[in-house]
């Protein structure tokens, strides 16, 4: 029996193909509910999409499936068809109906986030719960690595004085097109690596603001340069998503379980960051001076980032009761 687990062990870091299997109901709409968490995340300040992947336990498969597109054209976009109508929905409900919600209530919204990433959480420390207690010198590394980055990534561009790139897109010169191409890459990153958030990596590039003020009809009316502007960040973004899921693939495939310690911290310091960047730094630099309503905001966020958390643990809990009869009921029918 030992020997086994030892054997099992060994494997955790060897070679491994990730199964993609057919989807349940239940399943289709556990991914079409991830996407639309994701797309919202683009608009939600803090929040990073990777995360939330990791969260509902579809990341590396998501990964593997973008990284196996063209070879497996079929079986990459049936997996990944729930998660991309998902993340439309969530991406424009948050810019026609979320985004105003969000610059009112900025501290409320980021509780009830920050809530359920933490009441999610334990769902990814099941994952090396059982190499936990005697891990090797470098998974403890990039566990503190992984906790650290993303706060430290925050508190730095929290306060860094955002970019102006009026003149550049007003006049949109040819190198701005460029800049647009690799915005999109670099965008792109904050997708697949857990921790990091468009919108405040956009905030403080300088790019945020102007770009959600030109997905009007009257604005690219008026500047139709605008297109080719956003067709080459969308380009320059697929092009980024499919290269690092690759890489990121292949890396789940050597080290799953090394990259689950890296994972693992970095899903606990996106939650602490959430709390710390430009746009709710803006709202303790309020309350520091009297403006913004602070009882408000602590009076009914810290409440329901509690209960938020709460809902989440429960959901995490029960699934894995759940999953435990499944497999249970499983094995007997097989003796």
């Amino acid at each position: 029996m030992n020997e086994n687990k030892e054997i099992k062990k060994s494997n955790d870091e060897s070679s491994e193909e990730i199964v993609i299997e057919k989807y349940t109901t239940k399943s289709w709409l556990n991914s079409a509910i991830s996407g639309f968490l994701i797309g919202l995340g683009v608009i939600l300040p803090g929040i990073s999409g990777s995360t939330i992947a990791i969260l509902f336990k579809i990341y590396d498969k998501m990964l593997y499936a973008i990284s196996k597109i063209f070879k497996k054209f079929k079986t990459s976009i049936i997996y990944l068809l729930p998660i991309i109508v998902g993340a439309l929905i969530g991406f424009v409900l948050g810019f026609f109906v979320v985004q105003s919600v969000i610059e009112a209530y900025t501290f409320i919204v980021v509780c009830i986030f920050g809530g359920l990433m933490l009441g999610a959480s334990p769902e990814i420390f099941l994952e090396i719960k059982d190499d936990i207690k005697k891990p090797k010198w470098y998974q403890i590394v990039l566990l503190v690595i992984g906790f650290a980055f993303p706060i430290v990534l925050a508190a730095t561009f929290a306060n860094v004085k955002e970019i102006d790139n009026t003149e550049m897109l007003t006049t949109f010169p040819f190198y701005s097109y460029l800049v647009a191409f690799f915005l999109g890459v670099i965008v792109s990153l904050t997708q697949i690596v857990p921790g990091l958030s468009a919108t405040v990596l956009l905030m403080s590039l300088g790019f945020f603001k102007p770009i959600m003020e030109a997905l009007h009809v009257s604005v690219i009316m008026n500047e139709p340069r605008w297109i080719a502007f956003i067709l080459l960040l969308v380009l320059g973004f697929l092009v980024g998503f499919f290269l690092l899921s690759k890489v990121m693939s292949f890396f789940f495939k050597k080290y799953r379980l090394s990259m689950y310690f890296l994972i693992t911290g970095l899903t606990f310091g996106s939650i602490v960051s959430v709390f710390y960047n430009s746009d709710v730094k803006e709202v303790y630099d309020n309350w520091s001076i009297g403006k913004g309503n602070m009882a408000l905001d602590l009076g009914i966020g810290i409440p329901l980032f509690v209960i938020f958390t709460i809902i989440a643990f429960m959901l995490v809990m029960y699934q894995k009761k759940k999953d435990k009869a499944i497999n249970d009921q499983s094995l007997n029918a097989t003796k």
